[in-house]
């Protein structure tokens, strides 16, 4: 698995707060979203964001370097899920986190 791989990272959401992109990777598509400005409306927008795309998506999958506290805590709250620890490209373990829809 790549990791922090640029190529293939399809832009979904860009506002003056946050950025979000997806890519496919086996057969799954893995959420990035970078923050530009945090503050409640942040939080609401990217709650909303990431539920639109779990909605069209059915998941979204979230890599994660495992020494990241302040990653895993993000994850927490939008709900993410501890999925699988994998061996990336550049040697180095990471977790992979998913968030699921919850209509059938």
């Amino acid at each position: 698995m790549e990791a922090h791989s640029i190529k293939g990272k399809i832009p979904v959401v860009d506002t003056d707060r946050f950025e979000a992109y997806i890519e496919w990777y086996d057969g799954k598509v893995f959420g990035h979203v970078d923050v530009l400005k945090w503050d409640k409306t942040t939080k609401k927008e990217i709650h909303t964001a990431l539920n639109i795309l779990v909605n069209t998506y059915k998941a979204i999958y979230a890599l994660h370097d495992i020494d990241d506290n302040k990653h895993r805590k993000f994850l927490e709250m939008y709900k993410f899920k501890y999925f699988s620890t994998e061996h990336c490209l550049d040697g180095l373990y990471r977790q992979v986190w998913i968030k699921e829809s919850t209509n059938g």
